[in-house]
């Protein structure tokens, strides 16, 4: 059976805990086994990718990391919510 989360994918979303608290970002992928979700823009992580025929320099990208779905909430539920009055700008 699949688990039924509050947030899928393509739902705009604030992040409300955590070292990434006030950001915000489109979800792009729910990872179920481990009930985290990777945000547009947050949790930036830096892969470092071995050279390649493809890439003959290598590199360094910057992906999305995940966060944990507790510490997301639906952007309509926050607007709405008083959290938005008390959270700082970001």
């Amino acid at each position: 059976m699949a688990t039924k989360f509050h947030v899928k994918r393509n739902d705009q979303v604030v992040v409300i805990a955590g070292s990434h608290k006030g950001k915000s970002g489109k979800v792009l992928e729910i990872l179920a086994g481990k009930q985290r979700a990777r945000v547009e823009g947050v949790a930036m992580i830096k892969k470092h990718l071995k050279k390649s025929e493809k890439n003959p320099q290598g590199a360094i990208s910057e992906l999305e990391g995940s966060v944990h779905i507790s510490n997301l909430m639906l952007q309509s539920a926050f607007d709405a919510s008083k959290r938005k009055k008390a959270a700082p700008a970001a």
